[in-house]
């Protein structure tokens, strides 16, 4: 099941497809509502990541919608998807004007090792309804910040 895909120009995108949700429905995590392993894909540019065991969690999918709702209200501000402990994957979208925005961001596979991958990619307000839609079916599935059985 795709948890969501933002989309730039050009075919360029990052998505996360969830492959399990872990402890469902009976333990939370700490950053909210449920940890999930996902495959993780970003495209920009000649660049291609593939990740196949991506571990991150509900909620942070959850602060990164409510910021992006904000950014594609206002078309002003910033949404980061980030995690609380790990900074594996980190991206912000930042409204540039006129309701554009850059995505930019890092993903490091594993940290004991120096590969960082940086990328920048080009998208607009457009592309976020998608994404901050996609997010919100998750949470009515899985529930909010602290699950389904709190």
């Amino acid at each position: 099941m795709e948890l969501f895909s933002l989309n730039g120009y050009n075919g360029e995108h990052i998505s996360l497809t969830l492959k399990e949700v872990l402890g469902f429905p009976d333990k939370t995590c700490y950053e909210g509502g449920y940890d999930i392993v996902c495959t993780l894909e970003i495209v920009v540019g000649c660049y291609h990541v593939q990740c196949d065991k991506y571990y991150s969690a509900t909620g942070a999918l959850y602060r990164f919608a409510d910021e992006l709702k904000r950014c594609y209200d206002s078309l002003e501000g910033s949404a980061k998807y980030t995690l609380l402990l790990e900074n594996d994957l980190v991206f912000e979208v930042t409204m540039t004007g006129c309701g554009h925005a850059v995505v930019a961001g890092t993903f490091q596979e594993r940290p004991d090792l120096g590969n960082i991958f940086t990328f920048e990619m080009k998208t607009d307000q457009s592309c976020f309804r998608s994404v901050i839609q996609d997010i919100e079916r998750i949470k009515r599935e899985y529930g909010g910040m602290r699950g389904i059985n709190q």
